[in-house]
């Protein structure tokens, strides 16, 4: 009986999402019900030089020493095979904090329940999104480097909302759906406007995905106050083929995303945008971004294993006629110690060329250190 909980515990787990770790240990059973608590830290000791180069000369920022990048605390409860509940806490640094910059906010609230098997899963509050938690976990080094979309705050990783989700075809097909406030859950507030961020996931084979992502809203920019703002509309598509087992993935991912102005007030940076040259000004005001990520890992054996990303974006404002070109390399080689610890000598360098639409001016960012992983 205990060994068949275990078996049921585990694929509701796997059902909730595609986890970029897996662990975690059960607190409390009764019955059918049972309590679980995870936590996740990254750990990351590194030195980053950031230069700034324009016409009027070069400004370099160089820093080292410890970050606490992530700290998660998360409790599930499972009521039973078809319900339960989540509740997560994160734990970063907050530079706009006045006093201390260790910050403490909720990362995760909801709850999840199968109305018609694996089928339909419906999902009720503030939760992951369709695409970053997904694809985290065929990535598998978010300690070291967050995925395209997130990096360059194309979407949010969780949001507050409802979705759908489920499994066909014998798992051939799967689906995620959900209506958001479109604020993300650092802000998690309402706005004038519900955002649609889907993703469905094609398996015709054992090792291979086919993914696609559509986000359509405005990202809680738009507002229905008397002097309210028509806000920034965003579309975003998004489409992913990855190869692998237990012990490679190889990678590929293509971005396209467009942001317009609906009102002279939405003076807004947009999604991608790693600088802030490219701001709307006026109504009418387009952005778009084109980028793609190559990606990969392999585990050796031993414990050892190395990983890798290529990034490429470019970025066009309709009243600037050259575009900021950004090209990112970044690979590390890590050493798995025991169950839950995993260490990576990481080095990380990206170049932005024509920032702000200036073919003078450009950024250069480099990171090298130790990364760290530890997982419950």
């Amino acid at each position: 009986m205990k060994t068949t909980m275990k078996s049921i515990a585990t694929a509701a787990i796997m059902t909730v999402a595609t986890p970029a770790f897996a662990g975690g240990v059960t607190v409390a059973e009764e019955g059918d019900s049972k309590l679980k608590i995870e936590a996740l830290l990254f750990l990351n000791t590194y030195n980053q030089k950031a230069e700034t180069i324009t016409a009027a000369g070069n400004a370099v920022t160089n820093t080292t020493g410890l970050a606490v990048d992530r700290a998660y605390f998360t409790a599930k409860y499972f009521m039973n095979d078809d319900w339960m509940m989540r509740i997560t806490l994160d734990a970063g640094n907050d530079p706009s904090l006045a006093g201390k910059k260790q910050n403490v906010f909720l990362k995760a609230a909801y709850v999840e329940g199968k109305l018609a098997g694996d089928a339909l899963v419906l999902r009720v509050g503030q939760s992951h999104t369709p695409w970053i938690d997904y694809e985290q976990g065929l990535w598998k080094h978010r300690y070291a480097s967050q995925v395209l979309t997130d990096k360059y705050k194309f979407d949010d990783s969780f949001d507050l909302g409802v979705g759908l989700k489920g499994s066909l075809a014998d798992g051939m097909v799967k689906y995620f759906v959900t209506e958001t406030n479109g604020t993300g859950y650092a802000n998690a507030a309402r706005s004038g406007s519900i955002d649609l961020n889907a993703r469905i996931g094609l398996y015709p084979v054992e090792g291979l995905t086919l993914d696609f992502q559509f986000r359509d809203g405005y990202r809680g920019s738009k507002t229905r106050t008397p002097a309210g703002s028509l806000g920034v509309k965003s579309a975003l598509m998004q489409a992913m083929v990855s190869y692998g087992t237990d012990d490679f993935r190889i990678g590929g991912n293509y971005v396209a995303n467009k942001d317009k102005a609906k009102d002279a007030t939405a003076s807004i940076a947009h999604g991608g945008n790693v600088s802030s040259a490219f701001v709307t000004a006026v109504a009418g005001d387009v952005v778009k971004n084109n980028a793609y990520a190559l990606w990969t890992w392999a585990k050796f054996g031993g414990g050892f294993g190395a990983f890798a990303r290529y990034e490429n974006m470019n970025t066009k404002l309709n009243t600037i006629a050259t575009k900021e070109k950004l090209t990112r390399y970044m690979g590390g080689l890590e050493y798995t110690v025991t169950k839950g610890v995993t260490f990576a000598a990481v080095v990380d360098a990206t170049k932005l060329k024509n920032r702000g639409g200036v073919t003078a001016n450009s950024r250069k960012d480099t990171r090298y250190g130790i990364f760290t992983q530890v997982a419950l």
